[in-house]
């Protein structure tokens, strides 16, 4: 077994990648851009050994496999990053962590609180790192905006509204039609906002979520729009579809100012501070008291060097994407997703899943 208290802090951690489709190509694409410093890509796996052997010429990675058991016994990985669909990620992540590997996995990590629980508890019982793989928090303009807020520069943090709303082919996209293969707005872009109220409402108690999802026709849900309220009054805004485009920015609203990521939030690179006194109705077009620009080659180099940076100082998990906020999320599927009443307690902190 590799454990995060046997690597070598020294580095570099290796990654082994498994799955070869559009998302893996974006991450082998990162190392190959010289973007990563602390890691490499070291192999890749497929259940077509012939197409994991024409992603590594490629890519430049050195060892393919056509199994992914075949790459979680190589002893020369350290971190495995799940690349494949939703569906599938629970037992990969499962058999990752059972070969004694560190985990990093696309979102969503699990589709149901169930899984989540049995993933935290089986990643702690084996003393390995895991984290959801979600790539916009650790964007330099979103850790700004987050930064904005909780340093007081629009007051007392009030509203968070985020829209990611993208119009989808059933015949171009059919994986996310199909509820076998965990598709669906929330669980593909809807994910993405509720991670971001998350992130910005940091300590704070999440006590009540209200959705209302409008059906495609197919077993999943098209649209889907969430309202969460916090114990401090915070509230939150989520509206995702893949049956209609929208403005996909978000807003941050405080009771002495606000924060926009635009033009698109998900992958952030620019954010604008609004603050007081803000223009009156005649005087409507008000101009930032501060911007940050911070343009991105991929955007994965972020979280590829924070989970890796985690394994190699021992980190049982992420302080940016820890577990809590992972378990928190996949029980607001089950809300979603008509499963189960959304009810909070402590059972929402990660260190008690048994």
């Amino acid at each position: 077994m590799i454990n995060a208290t046997q690597r070598d802090a020294s580095g570099p951690c290796r990654y082994g990648m498994i799955g070869a489709g559009r998302i893996a190509q974006k991450f082998a694409d990162t190392f190959r851009s010289g973007l990563v410093s602390n890691s490499v890509l070291s192999a890749v796996a497929s259940t077509d050994e012939k197409r994991a052997a024409e992603f590594a010429a490629s890519h430049g990675i050195a060892r393919s496999y056509g199994s992914y058991a075949a790459l979680l016994g190589d002893p020369g990985i350290d971190l495995v990053y799940v690349a494949v669909t939703n569906n599938a990620h629970f037992q990969c992540c499962m058999d990752a962590i059972a070969a004694g590997k560190h985990v990093l996995c696309e979102k969503p990590l699990a589709l149901t609180g169930q899984e989540a629980a049995e993933l935290i508890y089986a990643a702690k019982a084996k003393g390995v790192f895991l984290m959801e793989a979600m790539w916009s928090r650790f964007l330099p303009a979103t850790r700004k905006a987050a930064q904005w807020a909780a340093d007081g520069h629009i007051g007392n943090l009030r509203c968070i509204s985020a829209s990611f709303c993208a119009a989808r082919d059933p015949g171009d996209y059919q994986r996310l039609y199909d509820p076998g293969m965990g598709g669906g707005a929330f669980y593909d872009l809807g994910v993405y906002a509720f991670s971001l109220v998350q992130y910005l409402a940091k300590g704070r108690k999440l006590i009540q979520a209200f959705p209302l999802s409008v059906p495609a026709g197919t077993g999943v849900d098209a649209s889907t729009f969430v309202h969460l309220q916090y114990d401090d009054g915070l509230v939150g805004e989520i509206k995702c579809s893949i049956q209609f485009h929208a403005c996909n920015e978000a807003w941050i609203y405080g009771d002495r100012g606000y924060i926009r990521i635009a033009p698109y939030f998900h992958c952030a690179q620019k954010v604008e501070l609004f603050t007081g006194p803000l223009p009156g109705p005649r005087d409507y077009k008000a101009e930032p008291a501060e911007t940050f620009l911070h343009p991105v080659q991929s955007g994965f180099e972020f979280e590829i060097e924070h989970a890796a940076a985690c394994v190699l100082e021992g980190k049982p998990e992420s302080p940016v994407m820890p577990l809590s906020d992972t378990l928190e999320t996949a029980r607001l599927f089950d809300l979603v997703q008509g499963r189960q009443f959304f009810s909070y307690s402590d059972a929402t902190d990660s260190s008690d899943v048994r």
